[in-house]
Order: structure tokens, then sequence, then C-alpha cells
């Protein structure tokens, strides 16, 4: 029988990593403020080949990086910022580690938000030129990061040139073609339909009047929309983050029957391309659009202050969260063993993770480790990082990065119809200064994900423990073992490990305290998690 090397998590927030001159230089944070001076990995800098793997970041373009003082953030800004997301030293103590960027929608539309989009081949002119994407482009390439871009499928603006078209062919009496992009109907109106206003023609719009739904019955429109693909495919893009694929159809197998249409087709152009959906829904309705083939679907079931990871991390009970956690893997592996769970806390529709956490420092962080230290593809809402707050209202949970309290510039003026002020617990600038801040929190626990790819792509298995505040269990990949130790109360616990050799590979702690194992007994102060290698 082959030998089974196992490796244990246990995350901490204590550091095992030497500071670096940032940590012992204040002002060599404080450059962070400041754009970027360019990429700092070297000419010869080779990122890791995770395949499809890797750590997300989203980006609301508009609230990251003014770049020309017009208090906006633009494509350039992104740019300026890329050394703070990924600057080439697998040891940086100032840089997030990251892989991949998903951008917001970035084309033309006639609102802050952009999900209307207005043409599809183009860039906002709010947010640069398409010479600025395609530098955007190249400069991720250096690093090695993965940029996708939001893809609005589901519907158009209703500025946009084919819905414009479509109104006049039924206000002149014309032949339809342009109507017949749409979902319009003539008579009695149902639900999510909007009047036409002229002769009792309505159409869908599932969210808003200004949002009309498009018609995938049209060949026309599949093939507007594999010209669009193959567009910004050619430009360099490695794939896309497809909004609303739940609502392609009223019916949910046409919906996934049309998303594997388009799946197939992006593979055909890019066989190596990402895609992550969005099914805001269940878990058996996220997991139905897995038949489309698309390699990633945004795991809601674990998102928001109902999810999982939250729920551990606020109440202290972590046992709960690894049983689901083995659950929800259980049915992937058996189903769809080639897909990639996207996990994530928030994003851009949802209250901060800050808030549903009480704004408390140490449950940000526990939370963090949970979600980090998962199979699947993390990805990380702007700010989240540094505990950035924004609740209620969608424009206050997208507002300005805080790169810096002192040094305002780059700061953007946020969406205009914020009601509410928005904050973080401490600017960029001061956390990359605190090697206990939150944000050092995420770089040291994406730096030990990246040291193990079997925590990527491992299989789950639950160890069950006697003690609720204990979240234990397996990453199997292949003969690589993987044991992630989570103790998310607040008081020191132990975790008795199976016999034979092992080695603690890391940790970190959200509440400071030593991580110790010694012979099969690992001691985990509170709030913290860890990784011991077996074998």
């Amino acid at each position: 029988m082959k030998k089974t090397k196992v490796l244990l998590i246990c995350v901490t927030i204590i550091i095992l990593i030497p500071l670096s001159s940032c940590d012992k230089n204040p002002a060599a944070s404080q450059a962070m403020a400041e754009p970027s001076a360019g990429f700092q990995g070297g000419d010869n800098y080779q990122p890791l080949d995770k395949g499809l793997y890797g750590n997300y970041y989203e980006i609301f373009v508009g609230s990251y990086y003014d770049s020309d003082g017009d208090g906006m953030g633009d494509l350039n800004g992104i740019v300026q910022k890329l050394d703070y997301l990924n600057d080439g030293q697998p040891e940086s103590n100032t840089s997030l580690h990251i892989d991949g960027i998903w951008l917001m929608p970035i084309m033309p539309s006639p609102s802050y938000h952009k999900y209307d989009v207005t043409d599809y081949y183009g860039i906002d002119p709010a947010y640069g030129s398409m010479a600025d994407f395609e530098n955007l482009v190249r400069e991720c390439g250096k690093r090695g990061i993965r940029l996708i871009i939001d893809l609005v499928m589901n519907h158009s603006s209703s500025e946009h040139p084919w819905f414009v078209k479509a109104r006049e062919e039924i206000s002149s009496g014309a032949d339809w073609r342009y109507a017949n992009y749409y979902n319009i109907g003539h008579g009695q109106a149902g639900d999510r339909t909007h009047s036409l206003e002229m002769d009792d023609y309505y159409y869908e719009g599932v969210f808003v009047d200004s949002m009309p739904d498009l018609n995938y019955d049209n060949e026309e429109v599949r093939r507007e929309f594999e010209n669009i693909a193959k567009f910004w495919l050619d430009k360099g893009v490695s794939g896309f983050r497809l909004d609303a694929v739940k609502w392609l159809y009223p019916d949910q197998q046409k919906s996934v029957d049309c998303l594997k249409w388009f799946v197939d087709y992006c593979k055909s152009i890019k066989p190596d391309i990402y895609m992550v959906g969005e099914v805001w829904s269940e878990d058996a309705e996220i997991m139905k659009f897995y038949e489309s083939g698309i390699p990633s679907l945004f795991n809601f079931t674990f998102s928001d202050e109902n999810g999982y990871p939250a729920k551990a991390a606020d109440s202290g009970t972590g046992a709960y969260y690894a049983n689901r956690l083995q659950r929800w893997d259980t049915i992937m592996a058996g189903r769809f063993p080639d897909a990639i769970d996207a996990v994530f806390l928030s994003n851009h529709d949802q209250d901060r993770s800050a808030h549903y956490l009480s704004e408390d420092p140490q449950k940000e962080k526990m939370a963090a480790a949970l979600y980090l230290l998962e199979p699947g593809n993390p990805f990380i809402y702007y700010g989240e990082e540094i505990g950035m707050t924004g609740r209620g209202r969608d424009e206050n949970k997208r507002g300005p990065m805080i790169w810096s309290l002192s040094q305002p510039g780059g700061l953007t003026d946020g969406p205009p119809a914020r009601d509410s002020g928005y904050g973080a617990s401490r600017s960029i600038e001061q956390q990359l200064a605190d090697p206990d801040s939150l944000l050092r929190f995420y770089i040291r626990a994406i730096r030990l994900r990246n040291q193990f790819p079997g925590l990527w792509r491992g299989r789950v298995e639950e160890i069950s423990q006697p003690d609720d505040a204990l979240a234990v269990f397996k990453s199997v990949d292949g003969e690589n073992i993987l044991i992630v130790a989570h103790n998310v109360s607040t008081e020191e616990k132990t975790v008795i490990l199976e016999k034979g050799k092992k080695s603690l590979g890391g940790f970190l702690t959200a509440a400071g305290g030593e991580v110790i194992l010694k012979g099969n007994k690992l001691t985990l102060p509170g709030r913290s998690s860890a990784l011991v290698v077996l074998g």
C-alpha cells in the first residue's frame, strides 16, 4: 500500500514570517498610496502555473483609483495599483498576491454601475479608452494575472441602438428585425414586463424598465454575442464573469441550455478560458447550472451574513461549517468533478462583510481564514481586505477605495447617489505598516494558500470533533492530504491528530497566541487556524 502524505492546516494570526522592510519603515507602505513605479517582479518573473485556479479580486472601476484627478476611478488607475495586487515577489508583505481580476462592467452605459450596456464593443469614456484597456491587459500579463470582464448577456440598455431601432420598427409598422432581439409582446402584459407606450405593446425586463431582456430564441442575438465574446477574447481577456445567467429564460432548463451554448462557443475560441456565472439562488439551482459546463459559479450558499463562514466566525461554532463544506464539496465532486467553486464573503450587491461581522477585526480575520482555506477560487471584493463598510442601497456598497487618509491622491468620489458615509477601520497605507492589521492577515493567508495546491483543488472530508468550536477537515488531492483546522472560539482548543510523522506547515491567528504541534496534539489559541503536513 502506498504511503499517504497528509497536510494539516492551522490558521492563526500570529506571524511565522519575518517582517519586510515595509514593516520596519512606515514610509515604505505610505508609498503605496502613490501610483506604482512599475512591475517589481523583474523581466524573468514566472508566476506559478495554477491553470484555472487562483485568487481573484473584484473591482468596481469607478471607485478604485483615480489616475487623472477627475474623481472617477479608471483603467489607468488599476494599472498604477497592480503592484498592490501582485508585485511579482512571492514573499512580499505589501502585495495581495492575487492571480486574477474581475472588472465590473466597463462598457459604455448611461448608469453609474454600467449593467445596462449601450455598446458591447467599447470602453465607457469615464473609465478611459480602448488603448488604456489594452495596456491593462499587457500589464496584467506581465504578472500572470488573469483579467476577466463582466459580460451582461441577459439584457441590454434601453438606450442600446438595438432597442432604439426596435421601438422605431414597432412605431412605424416596419418589418421586425431588432424588435425580435427582445421579448416583445402585444396585449396582456405579465410579471416583469414594461409598456412600450404604443398600441399595447410591452417588453420583458426582469430587473428594471431600462434593462430590456434579450431574446435568445433569436439566432441573430446568439451570433451577436458570439461576435462580442470573440472580440474581447481577441483583446486578450482571460474570460468573463457572466451576469444574471439564471434569468436568460423564464424556464430554468432553457437558461442552462443557453448558457451551455455560450460556454461551448467560448471554449472553442479559447480552450483555457475562465468563466464564472452569477446564479443568485439556493444550492440546488446553482448546481443545476453546472450542467452547462461553465468552469465556476459563485457559491451564494456560503456568502453574506447567512453563509456558513460568516456564521462560524460570528457565532464561534465551527463544526456545522465543516459539515456543510463537506456536503457541498461531495455533491460537486460527484456531479461535476472538474468544476471550480467560486467562494466569497460579499460582493457588490450585498452588505459588506465588515457590517455583519460587527466591524470586529478578529471576526473579519477568522471569516477570511475560513473561506481563503477552502477549495476552489476565492473572490475578494475590493476593500474587504481592509474592512471597508457599506450597506443599504447598492451605491453605498461600492464606495471609494481608501488608499490613504494622509495623502488623498487617487481617492475617488464614489457613486453619486450614496446616502451614507463610507469607511474602513484604517487605510491601506496604515494597514500595510501594521503587521497585525486585517490587510496583512489577508496577505499572509493568501501566501499560505499559494504554498499548497491541495488547498485549491482538494476534495473535502470532514474530521468530526467533540467540540463544536472546531472545524477540521481533510483536503485530499491524490496522495497529498491537507488537514485544515480552525478554532473559531475565543478560547484555546486542542485537536488530536492521527498518528504518524507530521510537521506544522503554517498557521494564522486572529487574536494572538501561538499554535503548537507536539506529537499528535495540536493546540490552537482562540480564533486561529493551522496547516499540518503529515508524512
